[in-house]
């Protein structure tokens, strides 16, 4: 039976006013794992094995690179271990650094145009995870079931199949 994934700060519910009520509940900083009340919204395959396409997924709160990715290395931080690059595509996010710190290390960035709704995340010696990108403005129940099937670990099942079956724009 295969493992199931893990998931790493899905929210709890949602607030009244459509806010996200997060499992996790500390202080506001993107840069420290401890300290993000809303934490990063993952879901990964279970282990480190590489089994399919994808090695999970991540949806972000905005398009903004500056914020978003510090919350991904955190959340990815206690899983993977330590990330030591990141690639985006330019074309889905706004102000990509080069570098971006987190916990007191630099993490190196690139931006790939054509990458599309993937980010390439590399820890030690070209130790590749590729996680799907859900579009920040998707639906809450449609986010939920591409992260779910991101983390499945399906060989041959794509970014783009995998929103095109949860019924995601990525227009």
């Amino acid at each position: 039976m295969p493992a199931s994934p893990t998931v790493i700060g899905y929210p709890a519910g949602e607030a009244e006013d459509g806010a996200d009520v997060m499992a996790h509940d500390t202080n506001e900083s993107t840069t420290d794992p401890q300290s993000d009340p809303r934490g990063a919204r993952l879901s990964l395959a279970a282990g480190t094995a590489h089994r399919g396409a994808l090695d999970g997924g991540w949806w972000p709160r905005s398009h903004d690179a500056r914020t978003e990715l510090p919350e991904l290395v955190a959340g990815l931080a206690g899983h993977l271990g330590r990330v030591t690059h990141l690639a985006v595509d330019t074309d889905h996010w706004e102000h990509v650094p080069g570098d971006i710190t987190v916990a007191g290390r630099k993490v190196k960035v690139g931006g790939l145009p054509g990458l599309g709704h993937v980010v390439v995340v590399i820890r030690g010696r070209m130790d590749t995870f590729l996680l799907l990108v859900v579009p920040p403005e998707a639906a809450q129940a449609r986010a939920y079931a591409a992260l779910s099937g991101s983390a499945a670990g399906a060989a041959g099942t794509w970014p783009e199949q995998i929103l095109a079956t949860c019924d995601i724009s990525t227009a």
